[in-house]
């Protein structure tokens, strides 16, 4: 009887100290992963994201202060030149990120596309006018859904929107970023409109970002 209760009472034990190792082991990665994601964070201190609603997430979930981030709901190329420019020269970025196009598609004019073209034209310009310094980069139009395609069908312009978005990047001296992937590799991460992402996807998008500074 002794016997098994020093084997019960070892074996709780072990039990016990499994346990705590699996629990340490655990925090210490997601300590490691806070450290990695502040790290991330902190190389885009001094960058400014230009876009929509999707770029407005990042302030929104509090990945970026929100001085870092000219975005909003419904933006086009053209909004974001009447609003914001002016602003633009205070903050000295060393980089600019655009992410433009879905809400343009929408426009009530007659060719789309080409006043797209022409306003992102114009803004990248005042861009390079009023931060000089700046790197900037282009970033493509982010997938949907096929629910949301069906529901939206504008989205269907999406890779055109994309291929133009390339060219002018070449064009214009920018730096062209593929954000796409990130999603066809991470599908969990929409939301549930199929159009906007969860928090998760923001810190995946700056990693990529990272990579291409």
């Amino acid at each position: 009887m002794k016997k098994f209760m020093m084997c019960f009472l070892i074996g709780i034990l072990l039990i016990g100290t499994a346990a705590c190792g699996n629990e340490t082991a655990g925090n210490e990665k997601a300590g490691k992963d806070e450290i990695a994601e502040k790290d991330v964070t902190a190389q885009f201190k001094n960058s400014v994201f230009i876009g929509d609603s999707i770029t407005e997430g990042l302030a929104f979930n509090e990945i970026l202060p929100s001085e870092n981030v000219m975005a909003g709901a419904g933006a086009t190329a053209g909004y974001i030149y009447e609003e914001y420019m002016d602003d633009l020269a205070g903050k000295k970025p060393d980089n600019v990120f655009i992410m433009l196009g879905s809400d343009d598609m929408l426009m009530p004019v007659d060719d789309p596309k080409a006043s797209f073209e022409s306003d992102l034209t114009k803004l990248i310009n005042k861009i390079k006018e009023e931060a000089p310094g700046a790197k900037i980069y282009l970033q493509s139009i982010t997938p949907v859904t096929q629910e949301a395609l069906k529901q939206y069908p504008r989205y269907k312009g999406i890779d055109e929107y994309n291929k133009l978005l390339k060219e002018l990047a070449d064009k214009l001296s920018a730096n062209y970023v593929d954000i796409g992937a990130i999603i066809k590799e991470n599908p969990d991460l929409f939301a549930e409109d199929g159009v906007h992402f969860k928090k998760e996807f923001y810190q995946l998008w700056l990693k990529k970002l990272s990579e291409s500074l």
